[in-house]
């Protein structure tokens, strides 16, 4: 993303352009048109004196804005202090904005009004779903309020005007464009080509008669924060937020309640939306469609008497609603019909992965895919697909059904039904076990205190067992079990045959890397994976690797360090190459997916934080050692069918640990994992314990 510390400085040449040649763009623009010689010359400035009325209409309501102190860096981006634009809304002095103007939380906020005066405020609401912000300015009253175009009159096509109140308080700025699209942005948003940036987020786009059609915002379709959607200023794309219908809801803000998009809490498989039906793939047992009743399987057909034929259909039907609101579902379950009435939530208390305290066993893969595969460099740029490993091999292709008991946790729900190491759990809430990824798309859809009825075969003999689900556990156990069911000769060859390092690389980055390969993939078995970052005055790759080497030939851990390219640290223009280096070895090497983890120490660690939160699909853990979470990463809410735990390694220095473990709060409180370990002595080299208990805690990165 293109940081914004020119923004400013662009938009303030910018401003001065737009000032200086109002006048030469729409003269030029009229004289183009054919002109008939009966017409009078004086109709040449019709169109201009028309756009000069709208925005001298509206412009007593536009103020400026200066916000004061705050956060300098938020999700990696530079923001910096300076003035924007709100709206004034009531006579009594509420404003609404834009979120992006305030995204560095200030600690002082002052507005300025066409008049000149200048008057303290303070944020009063959020709405995070159209990203406005709600202000209240102080001791104000008689206010000048603009009218508002009813959105029913807003065509594709019309004039639009924005209007901001930057870097000269007395002055507005002006671009003008059309009206491109109603509708966009889920239902959410009107789309203009008239240029709409930092000069004017948070101001007005008037038709000609200076009827407010909505507030300038940046959004973008694929993220939903107050820095989306800002790559595009100056594009000829920018939306704003029609007003009109948001009235409810403006007077909920006036009360502080900050308002959130409405959801159902479902999910879809990764698929083409604009294909593929709105068949629930995911049911958050704690979410507005499990309490209507609505299952996994069912298929939503209609809202609020809307078709919906994709799920692309059902987000557009979705996108207007807030949380608390009630919308009407038709599902279809098989030939069944069900009509629902649900109220959709704002927002849901954190996921929390339910567990039942097993360690599975992982059957060998077969001979034909235990095949080399194709060389990374061709694989880098490849979509992501399920492998066919051990992890997610259907467990009758290994020749016994289910899946198998390797270990059972001490103390846990499994462990207290009677549940042994070797039983095969063949059925779960009534769900068939094939496969692992069976297991946790029943068990994502369970709480973490729900009863769980589950079925084994032990010794032949089917039997029921009902457990009490629990949390996933945040302790490591002390010793593990063979993972895998080899025949004796593969045991032999792993305890004689070393692994192997070879040197792996991406034609399209500069970076290097040394990867180590246990010895364990020629057996069948797979892999998990370390990628392990630090900076060149650390240890080199050949000394990590020996460090490593004894846990990751007995545990089967393929061991990755790669080199930043030049200088001495990892930036955060190095996690496209560190993703796709983790894509190049897990298309190269037989890689379990269920255990594929970031880790680093100290400063350059802290580069696995965004990696594996922006990166959830394809990493499964972060090893943090002594890295803290870096205030400008944004922590995304647990996500049931994306499995991410955090072990970290916490420095015996209080400082440091205080740190360190305000972050983990952070990411606790997000829902996700957290197992913790404070390190013995202050020195900065991992001792052997402490080596072996994180790369069992790697190996059992698959538990449920």
């Amino acid at each position: 993303m293109a940081c914004i510390l020119h923004f400013l400085f662009r938009h303030h040449l910018m401003v001065r352009m737009r000032e200086l040649s109002w006048s030469i763009r729409f003269t030029l623009l009229v004289c183009a048109m054919p002109v008939c010689a009966q017409e009078p010359v004086s109709r040449e400035g019709t169109e201009e004196a028309a756009l000069r009325a709208a925005a001298d209409r509206v412009a007593p309501s536009v103020v400026q804005i200066r916000t004061i102190g705050g956060l300098e860096v938020v999700e990696g981006t530079v923001v910096v202090d300076g003035p924007t634009t709100g709206l004034i809304i009531s006579p009594e002095g509420d404003i609404l904005s834009s979120a992006f103007n305030f995204v560095q939380r200030p600690a002082s906020i002052v507005v300025t009004l066409e008049s000149g005066k200048q008057v303290p405020a303070e944020l009063v609401a959020t709405d995070h779903s159209r990203m406005l912000v709600l202000l209240k300015a102080k001791g104000l009253s008689q206010l000048p309020v603009p009218e508002l175009a009813p959105v029913e009159e807003t065509r594709p096509g019309q004039w639009a005007v924005a209007l901001g109140r930057t870097f000269r308080a007395e002055r507005t700025n002006v671009t003008v464009g059309i009206v491109s699209a109603v509708g966009r942005m889920h239902g959410r948003a009107i789309q203009t080509d008239a240029d709409v940036s930092t000069a004017n987020y948070g101001g007005p786009l008037v038709d000609l008669r200076g009827r407010v059609l909505g507030l300038v915002v940046p959004m973008s379709p694929q993220a939903n924060s107050e820095l989306a959607g800002i790559e595009w200023y100056d594009s000829g794309i920018g939306f704003a937020i029609p007003l009109g219908p948001l009235a409810p809801r403006l007077e909920r803000m006036k009360k502080g309640e900050d308002q959130r998009s409405g959801v159902l809490g479902i999910g879809f498989l990764p698929s083409d939306p604009h294909t593929s039906p709105a068949e629930l793939a995911l049911v958050r047992p704690d979410s507005p469609a499990a309490k209507a009743g609505l299952k996994k399987g069912d298929r939503i057909v209609e809202l609020d008497g809307r078709p919906i034929r994709n799920q692309s259909d059902l987000r557009f039907a979705l996108g207007p609603h807030y949380g608390g609101d009630t919308v009407r579902v038709v599902a279809l379950r098989g030939e069944e019909r069900l009509e629902r009435s649900v109220e959709l939530a704002g927002e849901l208390p954190p996921f929390r992965h339910a567990s039942l305290g097993i360690l599975p066993l992982r059957p060998l893969a077969k001979e034909s895919d235990a095949e080399a595969k194709d060389d990374p460099a061709d694989r880098a740029n490849a979509k992501e697909q399920p492998s066919k490993d051990a992890g997610n091999m259907p467990a009758e292709e290994a020749g016994q059904p289910g899946v198998g008991v390797r270990m059972v946790l001490a103390g846990s729900p499994a462990e207290q039904a009677g549940v042994r190491r070797g039983d095969r759990l063949v059925e779960i809430n009534g769900a068939k076990i094939r496969s692992l990824d069976d297991v946790r798309q029943v068990l994502n859809e369970v709480s973490s205190d729900a009863e769980v009825v589950v079925h084994l075969m032990r010794k032949n003999n089917r039997q029921e067992y009902k457990l009490k689900a629990a949390l996933l556990p945040g302790s490591v156990p002390s010793e593990l079990p063979p993972a895998y069911e080899m025949p004796a000769q593969a045991e032999a060859q792993e305890a004689s045959t070393p692994g192997e390092t070879e040197e792996l690389r991406l034609p399209e980055f500069p970076h290097t890397c040394q990867v180590f390969v246990p010895c364990s993939q020629s057996n069948g078995e797979s892999l998990a994976a370390l990628l392990w970052i630090q900076s060149r005055g650390e240890a080199k790759p050949a000394e990590v690797i020996r460090q490593w080497q004894p846990e990751c030939e007995r545990l089967g851990i393929m061991l990755l360090v790669p080199q930043p390219k030049s200088s001495d640290h990892w930036e955060r223009t190095d996690l496209e190459y560190l993703s796709r280096l983790m894509q190049a070895a897990s298309a190269k090497y037989k890689v379990d997916p269920h255990r594929v983890v970031v880790g680093g120490r100290g400063n350059a660690g802290a580069i696995c934080w965004p990696l594996a939160l922006a990166d959830r699909r394809q990493v499964r853990g972060i090893l943090s050692v002594a890295s803290p979470l870096p205030r400008q990463v944004q922590v995304p809410p647990n996500d049931p069918a994306l499995r991410l735990a955090v072990f970290a390694v916490i420095p015996p220095k209080k400082d440091q640990a205080a740190v360190i473990s305000e972050g983990l709060k952070k990411i606790a409180d997000a829902g996700y994992n957290v197992a913790t370990r404070t390190k013995a002595t202050p020195a900065v080299e991992l001792s052997e314990d402490e080596r072996a208990e994180l790369a069992r805690w790697i190996d059992a990165l698959d538990r449920f």
